[in-house]
Order: structure tokens, then C-alpha cells, then sequence
């Protein structure tokens, strides 16, 4: 799979496995089917017609970029181009676009399905990518306010109600000032955050299980005799140790939420196993919770007796339980959580933490305001890999994270971006030369 490098990603469909990992007694629906989500409905958007540039051109807006037959045009980090009939039968399909484009959706952008010119058939105002498609430049940009794909450069383009934040519009939605200046107190003794040398690899358990940061207590059907659900690679363990004691320290005078230890949840078995096979019942989607790669862990909480996994939020319409949050969390301690998210970010061997849709952009936002007050570093603030849903676009974040927040590590030889959760079909493409920051799912 390639990755959109700036912002928000959408992916192939790739529904996951019901996930019991709570202690209320919940029980998740399944993912729906389809998945692949578009960019809105295509009789709303304003392509330029047939009288536009061609694609391939230079565009600030969609209105700039012609129609090419039945394909819509669109503009896209500065590049026109143009909507595909449907979705993207491979990567690279050519019957869902015109002559002299082919089909990719773009990670990075909920704008769905693109026809991508062929350097060959069009003059290419980008630059040409390893397929020979042409793709928007490294700093390649188009007006925010009437682009299908773009970045945001200030608050002031994101409208009433909303903030840029790394070159992508997210609710503001910060009602607090949060804990103010940092960088807060001055933590030894701190857990060692990186592996090195050998054994990274190695399954391991938290030792001690429970202590004033972190808390493995048994869940799913564990016992505390045989908790078979939470091995996990040592650099996981030791980065999640790092970061959960960092949020112990630095948040100690906190009055945000009810501090103490985090809950962690399900991991791998002790063969790398999917929890719960063992049992003929694997708790996740393929490709995800295998050889201790991912981890899934409570969120901070204001409001209840411990930080362990539980709904955040309000689940429920007309009685039945959706599996995701259906209104705004009321549980969660946003700073603390954002806190910890910020330190986890700080390893570049993590790939993606994915969380609620209706907690991702408060945690966006939170994460903004800690970077702004200097209580997370310059690293971790320019290597925020957080994924949500706000709808279901298929990437397997809507579903069953109102009650968990999941950290999947990077392969120690990282050669995909991929940020689904789970195993997707590779029809993603990237934009080359362009950072790796924000990775948010979420309609536009």
C-alpha cells in the first residue's frame, strides 16, 4: 500500500472482526460491508466542465479542472484530475477512468476513488511517480475552501469552529486551557523508551503487571493465572512502559481527569497468535494483534473509578449498541490522553494510533495545544500518526474504539504506510516527497 504523506488517509474497505475489549459487558457489532468511502456526493461538488484544464494541469480549486467524458474533475494538491465512476477494481484499473488515467484512491484525502493521468497521455504540471502517473509535487497545494484535496496554512481557512492543524481542518473543539505552560516536571528514573541490540523481537508480558503507571489486569476472559491475550514485542512493551510512566510524572498535579495507572487491553498470544485463536475465537481483523505488533489500551478518564477499558461516551441509539461513540465522550481525560499519545508519537517506530472518530479531533486538538505550551517535543509534535473515523469509510477505526484507543508499531524493516487497520487491499497511492504527519480518516 501507498500513503497519501500529509494528511487524513482512505483506503480499501477492510471491515474488522468484532472487538470484545471492554469491561462493560459490551457486545461490538460487526463492521458493515463496502467500505472505500468518497469524497461527498458528486452532484454537490463544482468541477470545471469540459472548458477547464486538462488533467495534468496547474488548478487552486476544482471549478478549475475540466470533465474528462463521464469522470468529474477535481483538484488535488495543485494537480488536476479527475473522480472515478466507482471504485478501483486494482491498483492502477483503468475501466473506472478515461483514456490516459488510472485508478488509485489517495491516502491522505476521504475525496474517494481518483483517476491519475498518465504522464504519457497528458503534460504534467506535478511530477511524474514510479507508476508513471502524474502526482502533485512535494509542496504542491490548492485552496482549502474549494480543493477536493488541500492543505490548510491558518486557522482563518478552516472557518467558525475549526483549526489547522499540520495542514489539515479539525474541529476545535477545546472548551479548556489545558495545564498550562510546560514542560512540567523534570522525570527520572523513567523506563528506558527504545530497544536495542537483540531480542526486540522477543514476545514478552509487562513485569510487573500492574505498578502507578500501567495496569495488564486480566480481561476477555483472562484469568490472573493465565493472562493469554498480552504478549507483546519487547519494543512495544518498553515504548508503552516509557510513555505511560512519562503521563504519571508530568501530569501528577494535573486536575483534569482522576490520574493513576492506564488500562492496557488485548496484544498477541504467546505464539503471536490473534487473541482469543486459541480458542477458535480471534478477537481482530486479520493482519492486525498478530506477533505483538498492536496493542489496544483504555483511554485517561475523568469521572470513574480507574483507567481502564470502558465506553467513553454515549454508544446507544434507540437502544442498541452502535460500537462506536454516537455524542461527544463525557469520560474522557483529553489531556492526559493527549499526553500520552504525544510520547508514544515520539518513537519512529510507531505507525499509527488509531481512536474513536468523535475522540480523535479533541485529541488533535489537545495534542495542538501541548505542542503550543511545550509540554510534548518538537519531534513528537511533527510525528502525530493518529487515525479516526468520523463515518465509516472501511479502514476499520469506526467501529469498537469508543472503549480503546489501539497502537500498532512499524515493522523493524518498514517498507509500507498503510494506516487501515487490519489487512486492505493495495490500491492507495502516495504523493511523493511529501512528510509523513497527520493521518486522520474523517469525511469531508
Amino acid at each position: 500500500m501507498r500513503v497519501v504523506l500529509m494528511l487524513v488517509f482512505v483506503a480499501a474497505a477492510c471491515g474488522p472482526a468484532p472487538d470484545s475489549n471492554n469491561n462493560n459487558g459490551e457486545t461490538p457489532m460487526p463492521d458493515a460491508s463496502g467500505g472505500g468511502g468518497g469524497g461527498g456526493d458528486a452532484g454537490t461538488d463544482s468541477g470545471g466542465g469540459t472548458t477547464g484544464t486538462a488533467p495534468g494541469g496547474t488548478c487552486s480549486c476544482d471549478a478549475d479542472c475540466a470533465d474528462d467524458g463521464g469522470n468529474q474533475g477535481v483538484c488535488i494538491y495543485g494537480v488536476c484530475m479527475t473522480k472515478a465512476t466507482g471504485a478501483c477494481a486494482s491498483a492502477g484499473s483503468q475501466g473506472e477512468c478515461p483514456t490516459g488515467s488510472r485508478c488509485w484512491t489517495l491516502d491522505g484525502s476521504s475525496v474517494g476513488p481518483l483517476c491519475w493521468p498518465d504522464c504519457s497521455a497528458h503534460t504534467c504540471s506535478g511530477t511524474c511517480d514510479s507508476d508513471g502517473s502524474c502526482a502533485p509535487a512535494a509542496q504542491g497545494n490548492c485552496d482549502v475552501t474549494c480543493g477536493s484535496a488541500c492543505s490548510c496554512t491558518m486557522d482563518a481557512q478552516c472557518g467558525n469552529g475549526m483549526q489547522c492543524v499540520q495542514g489539515d481542518c479539525v474541529p476545535d473543539m477545546m472548551t479548556g486551557g489545558g495545564p498550562g505552560p510546560g514542560p512540567g516536571p523534570t522525570c527520572t528514573g523513567l523506563p528506558v523508551r527504545d530497544c536495542t541490540g537483540t531480542g526486540c523481537g522477543t514476545l514478552v508480558t509487562f513485569s510487573p503487571r500492574t505498578n502507578a503507571a500501567w495496569d495488564d489486569y486480566p480481561l476477555n476472559g483472562e484469568t490472573a493465572s493465565n493472562q493469554y491475550r498480552s504478549y507483546l514485542r519487547k519494543d512495544l512493551m518498553m515504548l508503552v512502559s516509557y510513555a505511560t510512566s512519562v503521563v504519571a510524572c508530568k501530569a501528577q498535579g494535573w486536575t483534569s481527569g482522576i490520574g493513576g495507572a492506564l488500562g492496557l487491553g488485548d496484544m498477541s498470544e504467546a505464539n503471536g497468535a490473534i487473541p482469543g485463536a486459541s480458542i477458535g475465537s480471534p478477537g481482530h481483523p486479520p493482519g492486525t494483534h498478530t506477533n505483538g505488533f498492536d496493542i489496544d489500551l483504555a483511554y485517561y478518564q475523568a469521572g470513574t473509578a480507574n483507567n481502564r477499558l470502558r465506553a467513553i461516551c454515549p454508544y446507544t441509539s434507540n437502544g442498541q449498541d452502535q460500537s462506536h461513540c454516537v455524542g461527544a465522550p463525557t469520560t474522557l481525560d483529553v489531556w492526559r490522553h493527549a499526553l500520552f499519545l504525544g510520547t508514544i508519537f515520539e518513537s519512529p517506530r510507531t505507525r499509527v494510533v488509531g481512536v474513536d472518530g468523535k475522540a480523535g479531533p479533541m485529541l488533535i486538538a489537545a495534542i495542538d495545544q501541548l505542542c503550543d505550551d511545550g509540554w510534548l517535543s518538537a519531534t513528537a509534535c511533527n510525528n502525530i500518526a493518529l487515525a479516526y473515523e468520523t463515518t465509516n469509510m472501511g479502514n476499520g477505526w469506526y467501529y469498537h474504539h469508543h472503549h480503546h484507543s489501539h497502537i500498532s508499531l512499524k515493522p523493524a524493516s518498514f517498507l509500507s504506510n498503510g494506516f487501515c487497520l487490519g489487512d486492505c487491499a493495495n490500491t492507495g497511492k502516495a504523493l511523493p516527497g511529501r512528510d509523513l504527519r497527520v493521518h486522520r480518516v474523517r469525511a469531508q
